[in-house]
């Protein structure tokens, strides 16, 4: 596996404006498998970064688009204020733009691409799935449904999703919907687990055993839908 990688800040057009993210990719040569990294609700924050960078130290082009324009918290209270702020509509646009940027660069394959997410990035994952067809491959980390619920049936992409015990409820839901719908969902309920077990900077939510169990999973999917 490569593990020499490039990574920078960058930005990249946005319908009005522009979008900034952080870029990690190979450096071995040829094109890669592009995949968009979003965000907890801490912000584009060093957790974010190191996922994105392990992920192209595996060969892939990854991008996590910074949907709250620089700021970051470890604190709870601020991460829900500024998750309660977050016009999903223009990070629609962003991660859209990211992933469009993204697909057009040499080191990127495109115009499919994947995407994944982890807390409010899992359910930002879920309707990129929704909204955008060049999603090839979704990955979702204890996110939360759409509203309304049933738009679940318009993914547009094969799904990868993993819980802990304290979302039962949310995951069962999910999987029903899709497999009513005839979708592709493979799920993964960790009983010892609760949300934000794959955040290895907290101490207090991180899970080692459902961690390192998901991690291959995740690999498998993304290679076995993106190459």
């Amino acid at each position: 596996m490569p593990d020499e990688i490039t990574t920078m800040d960058i930005t990249f057009d946005v319908e009005n404006g522009l979008g900034q993210g952080y870029l990690a990719y190979s450096t071995s040569p040829g094109s890669h498998p592009a995949l968009i990294v979003i965000q907890e609700w801490w912000g584009l924050d060093s957790h974010i970064r190191n996922i994105t960078e392990r992920f192209a130290r595996l060969g892939f082009s990854a991008l996590a688009p910074d949907l709250y324009h620089g700021q970051v918290t470890t604190e709870p209270n601020e991460a829900r204020k500024l998750a309660m702020a977050l016009e999903y509509d223009t990070s629609a646009k962003e991660i859209d733009g990211a992933a469009n940027w993204l697909t057009k660069q040499s080191h990127a394959n495109g115009p499919a691409f994947g995407c994944i997410g982890y807390c409010m990035g899992g359910g930002l994952v879920l309707t990129t799935s929704i909204r955008n067809q060049n999603t090839a491959a979704s990955v979702v980390y204890y996110g939360g449904l759409p509203n309304p619920v049933d738009t679940l049936g318009q993914i547009n992409s094969p799904v990868l999703a993993f819980y802990g015990e304290d979302e039962v409820n949310r995951a069962n839901e999910m999987e029903r919907i899709l497999t009513q719908n005839n979708k592709s969902i493979e799920m993964h309920l960790y009983k010892e687990a609760s949300h934000g077990f794959f955040n290895d900077s907290n101490p207090s939510m991180f899970d080692q055993n459902a961690s390192y169990d998901s991690w291959p999973r995740v690999i498998n999917f993304l290679l076995n839908n993106l190459t």
